[in-house]
């Protein structure tokens, strides 16, 4: 067996190193993207809740059918923190991603057709940002504005 130079094995270890602390970087992100957008959905689930109360949709089916979309959404997310923050790995977490978007995208139509106050419509664009950064991460397709 010949043995391997010095310089040879120093450089892979320097690769192993900086590939190592490269996923750290890209696993700390996603990590603080996860926590942001399952905070933005929680808080937007509540306001979302309010206005439909104040709206046009009160005591209609529509209105249930858009607050389980919330909901959805809201759940689907608590969802992927809990699986990123137990697994730290993105195959088994898009999944749950994949979900959250899908649920996002009734009340992604509304929130581009419909008039509420303009703090509904700044805390909608915040979550759909997160849900695309999401997307990004996890190579799904982003959420568009309807």
């Amino acid at each position: 067996m010949k043995a391997l130079p010095l310089a040879a094995v120093a450089a892979a270890l320097l690769l192993t190193s900086v590939v190592s602390a490269q996923d750290r970087g890209r696993g700390e992100h996603i990590g603080r993207v996860v926590a942001d957008c399952d905070r933005r959905a929680d808080e937007f689930q509540q306001s979302f809740r309010r206005a439909l109360e104040y709206r046009e949709y009160r005591g209609h089916i529509r209105q249930e059918e858009l607050d389980r979309h919330a909901e959805a959404l809201s759940r689907s997310m608590g969802r992927v923190r809990e699986a990123w923050n137990r697994e730290h790995d993105a195959g088994r977490t898009r999944h749950f991603v994949e979900d959250a978007i899908k649920a996002s995208r009734e009340i992604n139509h509304v929130m581009a057709n419909e008039h509420f106050r303009p703090e509904l419509h700044r805390q909608w664009e915040g979550v759909r940002l997160e849900l695309n950064h999401l997307a990004e991460a996890f190579d799904l397709p982003p959420l568009r504005w309807e």
